[in-house]
């Protein structure tokens, strides 16, 4: 927020002296000894997070005016820093504002367009000069974050369309490929049956040439159709884990307790890495549903197309230059929430805002998201789509979906290094919880044995998504007071239910 007025600069001085330091927007600097030579740095840092302002004249010790700096000396020093002494040239608005009769110089850094980032401090250069803001202090962007800022200037990423020199064409899957160009010749109006299908490949960056004339699949044409591709990147992968709780730390008394309750690595390419993911999460979650009137209703912790989105999202636009080859799609199930996270914050002009605010879409990886749009899957209900539409509505859906499970919008988090969508757990409605009232369970299995001659305790489970437990203590219930009778020896694991005969 920027500091206007005298009691914009009252509140900010206010809040700092709360928190007993900076904060990530404002910094002080005492400069009674005239301009410090630091600020360019902090300039930077503010040029290349969310913006920020500069206050010179309070000091940082005890959040009070010093008496007597060289206003004009400070002002007109401010003004060279921010056109002079970073690059690029920021357009700061600087001012003298009284702070407890007292005057300050206040300069609000604007963030500078993703495009024109990073600013640097220009005696410094730009890797050692690159600067980003960090809770109270100013400190130094990696290679890697220079490298992504860099990447967002030429606005065009050129790693999925590398070619895979290890790789050769038979390393696509054949029936996938089959499927693709299909798909390519039934949706581009006649242009694609003029090519023969190795053109239409390599026209679509999925085969590349190397020096010696050898054709060899990219990193996109085996991420999206080969057979195998963690055979030459292990880690462009899915990890999912379900965790016990809701963090990965195990604290306290369970401090000897497992972690996790599943760790899978999904391979494959990414119609099989996606449809993977939504089998292992189905499994994992609970289904908030029993039999009703003998037929199960499905109500899921979280809807599986919102999820099925994300995923597909998180494969299509993440980070796969060489620096993140070893990091892969996380999908991190915790008692509250899910989390899929993947290495690469959003690409290009647009920010967390502009997603929220509307559908957009902005391609890191051009040629991966162009072949992925002819890519079909069969989803795990037996219904079948393209991967992706890269029309803008991912997000859309995920937020449609989300509304009809009664749930809040997701949380998104975006950084150079990472992009990160978290689905808070769904909120049992009150008709649901009648549901799952002792008589409503008891009524619903005798629903469902009306309709079927017997039944195990594991198919009760799995109609109901109660588990097996819970179904065993009802089951003896409903034995007591003659509703229900076992068939089979008491301890067999075979042993089934049926209605009492009447």
């Amino acid at each position: 927020m920027a500091i206007t007025t005298e009691e914009d600069l009252a509140t900010a001085v206010a809040h700092m002296k709360q928190a007993g330091t900076d904060l990530s927007l404002y910094e002080l600097k005492a400069a009674s000894g005239g301009f410090p030579r630091s600020a360019a740095e902090t300039i930077s840092a503010f040029a290349n997070t969310s913006g920020g302002t500069l206050i010179c004249g309070i000091s940082e010790e005890d959040f009070q005016p010093v008496s007597h700096i060289d206003v004009k000396r400070i002002q007109s020093a401010l003004a060279q820093a921010v056109r002079e002494w970073v690059e690029p040239a920021l357009a700061a608005d600087i001012r003298v504002i009284s702070f407890k009769n007292q005057p300050t110089v206040v300069a609000n850094i604007p963030e500078l367009p993703a495009r024109e980032k990073p600013c640097y401090v220009k005696k410094l250069g730009r890797v050692s000069g690159s600067f980003i803001r960090t809770g109270d202090g100013d400190h130094r962007l990696s290679l890697y974050e220079i490298d992504r800022f860099m990447e967002n200037q030429q606005r065009t990423a050129r790693y999925d369309h590398v070619l895979v020199s290890e790789a050769i064409l038979e390393d696509l899957d054949p029936d996938l490929l089959a499927d693709w160009i299909a798909n390519e010749r039934n949706t581009s109006f006649g242009r694609a049956d003029k090519l023969d299908d190795h053109t239409l490949m390599a026209n679509r960056r999925m085969i590349a040439q190397s020096n010696d004339g050898t054709w060899h699949p990219t990193v996109a044409g085996l991420l999206a159709l080969g057979s195998y591709p963690q055979k030459f990147y292990p880690r462009l992968n899915v990890v999912f884990t379900s965790y016990s709780g809701s963090s990965k730390e195990i604290r306290g008394s369970n401090a000897g307790a497992l972690r996790y309750r599943d760790a899978i690595n999904l391979d494959g390419p990414i119609p099989a890495m996606i449809i993977d993911t939504l089998k292992a999460l189905s499994r994992n979650m609970k289904h908030g549903a029993i039999v009703r009137d003998g037929l199960r209703q499905d109500v899921p912790d979280y809807p599986l197309v919102a999820v099925r989105e994300a995923v597909a999202n998180a494969l299509m636009h993440r980070d796969y230059s060489p620096e993140s080859m070893g990091t892969p799609v996380l999908v991190d199930l915790y008692s509250d929430r899910l989390e899929i996270s993947n290495p690469g914050g959003i690409y290009g002009t647009l920010s967390v805002e502009d997603l929220n605010r509307r559908g957009a879409t902005f391609s890191r990886n051009q040629f991966l998201a162009r072949i992925l749009e002819s890519v079909t899957y069969t989803d795990i209900d037996g219904s079948s789509g393209h991967v992706v539409e890269n029309r803008g509505t991912g997000l859309p859906v995920i937020r449609s979906e989300l509304a009809a499970a009664l749930m809040a919008p997701p949380d998104i988090f975006s950084s150079l290094e990472e992009f990160r969508i978290t689905f808070k757990h769904r909120s049992m409605t009150p008709e649901e919880g009648a549901y799952y009232s002792g008589a409503n369970v008891k009524n619903s299995i005798t629903a469902y044995l009306a309709t079927h001659e017997s039944a195990s305790t594991s198919e009760l489970s799995q109609a109901s998504g109660l588990s097996a437990k819970t179904i065993r203590d009802h089951l003896s219930t409903l034995i007591e007071a003659g509703t229900v009778e076992g068939i089979g020896s008491l301890y067999s694991p075979k042993r089934r239910y049926r209605l009492a005969a009447r």
